[in-house]
């Protein structure tokens, strides 16, 4: 991967970051600098680039490891979760996988309200399943942000 590539790979990754969090006011917030240095780490036109502790306080906060990604890349790396997983490489994937959890949490409520009372039980269950709905849909976001960068850097190309 030649030098440019990389660089604009990382700030491709920089702006899907910021997209994914609103805007450069609120991705400074996290990442504790002014919304003007933001700008210029997303910016290729300038040359500074995302530290490291920025990358990660916004790539924690998407839960998504844009950046990390582009630098295990270059070192002809690929990133695998704990669980063993990898992040799905197409829309159509991460939303048939996003039907899958709210269709368990839908079975998970008509199963808990069908008796007409809610148990403690119930309720933690319900909890369960919405966390693990909140995951798969913050997956399928990281998922439109990457698809979104690459589409950036095809039409910049």
């Amino acid at each position: 991967m030649a030098r440019d590539e990389w660089f604009f790979r990382i700030k491709t990754a920089t702006r899907a970051l910021v997209k994914m969090i609103g805007t450069h006011e609120a991705a400074g917030l996290i990442a504790g600098v002014a919304k003007s240095q933001m700008h210029r780490w997303a910016d290729p036109s300038h040359a500074d680039l995302i530290t490291l502790s920025a990358a990660m306080k916004l790539e924690a906060e998407c839960g998504l490891p844009c950046i990390t990604e582009v630098m295990a890349a270059q070192c002809g790396n690929h990133l695998v979760r704990s669980d063993g997983s990898t992040p799905p490489k197409c829309m159509v994937t991460a939303f048939g996988k996003l039907s899958d959890e709210f269709a368990d949490v839908a079975a998970r409520v008509g199963e808990a309200i069908e008796d007409g009372s809610v148990s403690a039980n119930e309720h933690a269950a319900i909890c369960d399943e919405l966390n693990q709905l909140i995951q798969r849909a913050n997956q399928m976001q990281g998922t439109s942000g990457r698809l979104r960068a690459v589409d950036e850097m095809r039409r910049a190309g």
